[in-house]
């Protein structure tokens, strides 16, 4: 192989899971152990390079938003001790250890992205999608839509109206349903704002009811609709490029061209010039800026052959739509693997490693069709890609449309019921009105029980939330975490800001 240049009051948590000696039970197998960031690639290179990225953007005269620096540094704060944590005791043995906090953010952070994925699977499972077929749908579009949606979200969301709009009246009319007739369906919205080498790529994700309800005395009733063929998606794409061009260019936004359209916009801001060398794939700072991201290719993963036409796919002028995923009613655990695809975070930290070079090395999950297997950047550079992907403020990526709106009129009669329970154990994930809580989402997922002692089995609970910086010290030299976890005792990182 051979470089070449071409075109997540949450805790953090970790899933592993450990055998203690004496364990009082089957649950005392399950343990928690504290995941250690500062050991992983990404932390590393963002502690070591992002206070000189930023300090590059600054000596050039401009700076980023302040959304986007908080969010590099709330991530160094997450997940270390030294910034506070929460103590957990056992009623029993007296057995005791601390749970970091998580820096809840909405970008790249690993942790906290995979525990908003499956807090969010299994709310829509459990308390949104009726047991009915579902579709999930993925539309793309052109990069420079993709850079218009990145840069001004309010476009995102005018095109996701036009969108679930024209997908409904599809699906209603195979049903053989009219709106008018008080038909209706229902959408889950995910915006995505990565692709699988680490660039901006704003799409969407709609999981959608494979059919329509009517409902008539109070009562819903389920009409499937048949699976699309061809000439149906071909049609539907063709309907959905004309009203998205029809609509932007009538805004004077989007000047439309026989090749491609192009922006009628001025993008001049550092993070819409780093978003625009996000969207295709060039290298945003250094001495390499505007040359093609660096990657390594493997003869033997290449396709030399004609591209296989893939099932339920249209795709036309960079726009395209896929719906080939479908899950029937009963098939519960195979809808919550999707929603969980549909929101996952954008990094996968096993994926990142450092080269002899000191350049950040991202595998991809699957080979491309030119033998691509892994992409290489420089350390700033992969700074400047984190910092392109940070969501803007109040902009939400994930939307409820027609009967899974909140305020949708008959949304009562498909949506799970609810139950309330006055006391719940800690790790009890029973459908109720309140969210998911930490020890839920671990007891869910990977069947960890973190409410159950490791030592004796005995009943774990909260005993104290730590924030104060002394007591911070004196309990972690109490408990001896900062030699046992962590080896050599370390600060906490220096903040962009300060």
């Amino acid at each position: 192989m051979r470089p070449v240049f071409g075109r997540a009051a949450m805790v953090r948590m970790d899933t592993r899971t450990h055998t203690h000696p004496g364990a009082g039970s089957a649950n005392a197998k399950h343990g928690y152990a504290r995941h250690r960031p500062e050991d992983t690639t990404l932390y590393q290179t963002i502690e070591q390079h992002a206070r000189a990225f930023f300090d590059t953007i600054g000596e050039q005269g401009a700076s980023l938003p302040a959304f986007v620096r908080d969010e590099f540094d709330a991530y160094l704060d997450c997940g270390r001790l030294e910034r506070g944590f929460v103590r957990v005791k056992c009623e029993g043995c007296r057995y005791e250890h601390v749970v970091a906090f998580s820096c809840k953010r909405r970008g790249w952070c690993p942790s906290c992205g995979a525990s908003r994925m499956m807090e969010t699977a299994a709310h829509l499972v459990d308390h949104v999608l009726p047991r009915a077929p579902l579709r999930q749908w993925v539309v793309s579009f052109p990069w420079p839509l993709r850079l218009l949606f990145a840069a001004h979200p309010q476009w995102l969301t005018r095109v996701l109206g036009i969108v679930t709009r024209a997908l409904s009246g599809a699906i209603l009319q195979r049903a053989g349903l009219r709106r008018d007739e008080g038909a209706q369906t229902g959408i889950v919205t995910f915006i995505q704002r990565f692709g699988s080498k680490l660039n901006l790529n704003v799409h969407l994700h709609l999981l959608v009811l494979d059919g329509a309800y009517t409902f008539e005395h109070g009562k819903a009733h389920f009409h499937r609709a048949p699976a699309p063929h061809p000439g149906e998606l071909e049609a539907l794409l063709s309907t959905l490029i004309a009203r998205i061009m029809r609509t932007l260019t009538r805004a004077g936004v989007l000047i439309e061209d026989v090749e491609q359209p192009f922006l009628d916009l001025a993008l001049a801001s550092p993070l819409e010039q780093l978003s625009g060398a996000a969207v295709r794939y060039v290298i945003a700072v250094g001495p390499q800026a505007g040359r093609a991201t660096m990657r390594i290719q493997d003869p033997g993963a290449r396709d030399e052959g004609c591209q296989p036409v893939k099932p339920f796919t249209a795709a036309r002028d960079g726009f395209s739509l896929n719906c080939a995923v479908a899950c029937e009613a009963h098939e519960r655990a195979k809808l919550e693997r999707v929603c969980r695809y549909m929101a996952r975070p954008p990094i996968a930290e096993q994926r990142l490693s450092v080269d002899g070079d000191g350049l950040v090395v991202l595998e991809l999950k699957r080979a491309f069709r030119d033998g691509t297997t892994h992409v290489l950047f420089e350390p700033q550079d992969f700074i400047a890609r984190l910092a392109a992907l940070v969501p803007r403020p109040k902009a939400h990526l994930v939307r409820y449309h027609g009967l899974f709106a909140p305020n949708a009129r008959h949304r009562h009669l498909i949506v799970p019921r609810r139950t309330r329970r006055p006391s719940r154990p800690p790790g009890d994930d029973a459908r109720t009105n309140t969210p998911m809580s930490w020890m839920a989402r671990l007891k869910r997922v990977f069947n960890l029980d973190i409410s159950v002692c490791p030592k004796c089995g005995g009943k774990v609970r909260v005993i104290a939330t730590v924030t104060e910086p002394n007591a911070i010290a004196q309990i972690l030299d109490h408990l001896h975490r900062r030699d046992h976890e962590t080896g050599e005792p370390r600060g906490p990182p220096p903040r962009l800001l300060g």
